[in-house]
């Protein structure tokens, strides 16, 4: 096996005749072949020493473990001597272990780290840790026994609400459903140690009870059914298929043996991991963590101190700034030399944070904390001493000597000026915020940038003067529709055909029959989208293709599942993309007339994907 040495991986600890196997694989324990199998050896470890009675699975991080290393989905697991065992086969290792494994879980427990805690036999949490499955976001299902496993503890309802949604339940949720069976707010290692020894003390050399054969969520079967029922009248309709699978493989864990239930398993996996649809969704989470990663100059900066933040520049969208910023705990100025703009929006930050205390989703003492962190004012001597100053346009410059970090909200023109940088604020926390600058705007200017995004928490993407990038792929797309109006198709044709494959409809799980015309609108709607990826890209604007499509999937442009225009485009095959734009050409040239970039990919044999593997 090639990689970090297994003592680098996991750790061994002993405390009295318990293994503590501390994962150490920074920075989230994916469970990589290296991880899988330093565990492995551990565990045959603790096999063969008799002075050992029990074994205690933790982290040495923050985060349990964040899941499967996906960068190995779809692949076959290596069949060479000494290879890594899959995550299945780990995972019926620690249950059919003959002494008691016990996982402590803190952080981040999700996917295949849920997948190891279910095959245990003890798990004790500690307080802030999360819980989930999120497989099916990936349009893939567990395959490490989840779907088994899972409904055998907690019943069918609880299973379901964790493969179909993937929002993460906490420690105290999974312990009133039985997913855990110990929470504690500090010394999780200490209790999990406490654990196993108590249970091989009770057990006294026999085998602890596997999961597996486990009915705690069995027992009442009516029950059981009705889940099954309800989740399936709940996805009637649903054109994705992982969720429909992971109905079937529930129902399967009452209805098979396991070895039947786990081959039923495998064989749902084997037939999600190869469809559209699922390529699409993880090649938008790709796309996403890609993006995520800043340039390399900006992550040298490392995370700078930003406690006080000035806001330049008063109004709706200086309100909404405002009172995020004071949620994350910033300390906040704002300044306008006009009077009337500087009390309506103070009054609005008030009416806000009012709302929100009223709705509960903010306490009073909050509200009064945030307002103590709050100055006002219209003097520019207000902005002096702030971290960062953002400065809206209306506001006029800002009034500063010598200038501070000093960063201009709204779009940076394609011809800005040497050192420029923009930022474009997303409009709530998990949203995408555009930050654009020029290839020589100061580094720890943008790190600064990044560094309020993240507070704020806001999904910071880079790019280049002439953006933003969503909204260039939107005006394509109106260009587009406004053109095939121009021909004849009329809006509600053009309409249903967009909604037939997905575009426009969010989260909706049922789409409509294609009408007779949707190749036509599809073809020309999805060229220009990917002639105006390819602009941008040949002006700079965006660093590598993948970066369109977590915007164009962040934003709703274009739906998750089928992965962004320029994986599309790649889909449908460049030859095929250029061909169609040459043809439309004629007609709306500013639209379609293909790119450069098109001419130079298919030279070199290459497409979109090859440039996002370039860096």
């Amino acid at each position: 096996m090639d990689g970090k040495p297994a003592a680098e991986t996991v750790r061994h600890e002993r405390r009295g005749s318990v293994l503590l196997l501390v994962m150490a694989h920074r920075p989230v324990n994916a469970l990589t072949a290296d991880l899988r199998a330093a565990l492995r050896v551990g565990l045959q470890l603790a096999a063969s020493d008799e002075n050992l009675r029990a074994v205690v699975i933790c982290s040495d991080s923050a985060q349990f473990s964040a899941g499967a290393d996906l960068s190995e989905t779809g692949k076959p697991v290596a069949a060479k001597t000494g290879a890594a065992p899959d995550l299945a086969a780990l995972c019926d290792q620690v249950e059919t272990f003959p002494k008691p494994v016990i996982v402590a879980l803190n952080g981040s427990v999700l996917g295949g780290g849920l997948e190891l805690a279910l095959a245990a036999h003890g798990r004790v949490a500690l307080v802030s840790a999360h819980l989930g499955l999120p497989d099916v976001s990936l349009g893939v299902l567990p395959v490490a026994g989840a779907t088994q496993r899972l409904p055998r503890l907690v019943g069918a309802g609880p299973a379901l609400k964790l493969l179909l949604e993937p929002q993460p339940i906490s420690a105290v949720q999974a312990l009133a459903i039985g997913l855990v069976d110990e929470v504690v707010e500090t010394g999780l290692r200490d209790k999990a140690c406490a654990v196993a020894e108590a249970m091989a003390q009770a057990l006294q050399g026999q085998s602890p009870q596997r999961t597996s054969d486990r009915r705690d969520g069995m027992r009442d079967s009516k029950g059981f059914q009705a889940a099954i029922a309800a989740a399936r009248t709940r996805l009637a309709g649903s054109h994705l298929p992982a969720p429909h699978r992971a109905v079937d493989c529930v129902e399967a864990a009452q209805l098979l043996p396991l070895d039947q239930g786990l081959a039923y398993e495998r064989a749902a996996y084997a037939d999600l991991v190869g469809t559209a649809e699922a390529r699409g969704l993880r090649h938008a989470f790709f796309a996403e963590r890609r993006a995520a990663f800043p340039p390399a100059a900006v992550a040298a900066q490392g995370n700078p101190a930003l406690a006080t933040l000035a806001i330049w520049g008063g109004g709706d969208a200086a309100a909404d700034l405002v009172a995020q910023s004071l949620s994350a705990g910033l300390r906040v100025a704002l300044v306008d030399p006009r009077r009337d703009v500087l009390v309506k929006t103070l009054e609005k930050v008030a009416t806000r944070q009012e709302a929100a205390v009223a709705e509960g989703r903010l306490t009073a003492a909050a509200r009064d904390a945030d307002w103590a962190r709050l100055t006002s004012t219209m003097a520019e001597t207000g902005l002096a001493g702030a971290d960062l100053v953002l400065t809206f346009p209306d506001a006029g410059p800002v009034p500063l000597d010598p200038p501070a970090a000093i960063l201009p909200l709204g779009a940076l023109p394609p011809r800005a000026g040497p050192g420029r940088a923009a930022l474009i604020p997303a409009a709530a926390a998990g949203l995408l915020a555009e930050l654009a600058a020029t290839t020589d705007a100061p580094p720890t200017l943008l790190a600064l940038g990044l560094a309020l995004g993240r507070r704020l928490g806001w999904k910071v993407l880079f790019t280049g003067a002439g953006g933003p990038i969503d909204r260039r792929l939107r005006a394509a797309l109106s260009a587009a529709i406004a053109q095939l109006e121009a021909e004849g198709i009329n809006r509600q044709t053009i309409a249903a055909a967009l909604a037939s494959f997905g575009l426009g409809v969010g989260a909706r799980a049922t789409l409509p029959a294609p009408p007779a015309q949707a190749k036509t609108v599809l073809d020309a709607c999805l060229s220009a989208m990917a002639n105006q990826g390819a602009r941008l890209i040949s002006e700079g604007v965006a660093r590598r293709p993948s970066d369109i499509d977590a915007v164009a999937v962040l934003t709703g442009i274009f739906p998750r599942w089928q992965g962004g225009p320029m994986f599309h485009a790649d889909t449908r095959g460049l030859l095929v993309v250029r061909a169609d734009l040459r043809r439309r050409s004629d007609s709306a040239p500013q639209i379609f007339a293909p790119d450069p970039l098109f001419d130079r990919l298919i030279a070199d044999g290459r497409d979109f994907a090859a440039l996002n593997r370039a860096e």
